[in-house]
């Protein structure tokens, strides 16, 4: 699985022309790249890409602390970063078959077997999964292998799919980066919510998470945010309901 580095570079590309003020998108760089960086790192297959990410800290990184020249210096340094991995994923390409291939080919040498395991094993017979792991998985009803084999998430959000405000479309999962204009707690159904209006160059749209007043504090004017989620249609205008951010 290849790393969408596209959004990530446009955030820092915003952070550049905001002068590194650390409100490119909302909830901060940090926060951001806690959830991207856990990601990507799976996706890294060569030592020097690893060796790469390693040395940028971006599983835990500390931008928020650095200051402004550092933060120049650290958003240079992800940059380049990120233009060496696309130059790795397209010279990879067919190649990449070719080691694949040699290993199906050879066998099982070498290779850790196994035995006496079924797909109604418990998880934790798969090598990378832990205790603690399958726990987690546990509390979504994932227990044996069968279990695991037929678990799909119920949402899955494809940052690298972003739209501009006028484009939206209803029914679909879509990414936008836009402005908040306004926040503020709402009562919907009896239920304490969040109701904000944010924008971008070619209009603004309404946003609601449904019982979660405390986001209307957390959503400063002229914010910049990252909104992912399912584009609904209400009273004729398209309105975000619950997404991620």
């Amino acid at each position: 699985m290849s790393i969408n580095v596209e959004p990530l570079r446009k955030i820092l590309e915003l952070e550049h022309k905001k002068g590194y003020l650390d409100s490119a998108v909302i909830g901060g760089l940090d926060r951001f790249l806690c959830h991207w960086a856990g990601q990507a790192i799976d996706s890294l297959t060569t030592p020097r890409l690893l060796n790469y990410f390693h040395k940028l800290h971006l599983v835990n990184s500390n931008y928020a602390s650095l200051t402004k020249q550092q933060r120049k210096q650290w958003v240079k340094a992800v940059l380049d970063f990120l233009a060496e991995v696309e130059r790795g994923e397209g010279e990879r390409g067919e190649a990449r078959l070719a080691p694949i291939a040699s290993r199906l080919s050879s066998g099982a040498k070498g290779q850790r077997i196994m035995v006496n395991q079924s797909i109604d094993s418990p998880i934790t017979v798969i090598r990378g999964i832990s205790s603690s792991l399958a726990a987690r998985f546990n509390k979504l009803g994932v227990k044996t292998i069968r279990d695991l084999l037929y678990f799909f998430p119920h949402r899955h959000l494809d940052y690298s799919q972003r739209k501009s405000i006028s484009q939206l479309t209803e029914g679909e999962e879509q990414t936008i980066i836009a402005n908040v204009w306004q926040a503020q707690e709402i009562r919907l159904g009896g239920r304490r919510s969040t109701e904000a209006i944010v924008g971008d160059e070619t209009g603004n749209v309404r946003v609601v998470w449904f019982n979660n007043p405390y986001l209307a504090k957390k959503l400063a004017t002229n914010t910049r945010v990252v909104i992912s989620g399912r584009v609904s249609l209400f009273h004729g205008r398209h309105v975000f309901e619950s997404p991620e951010w």
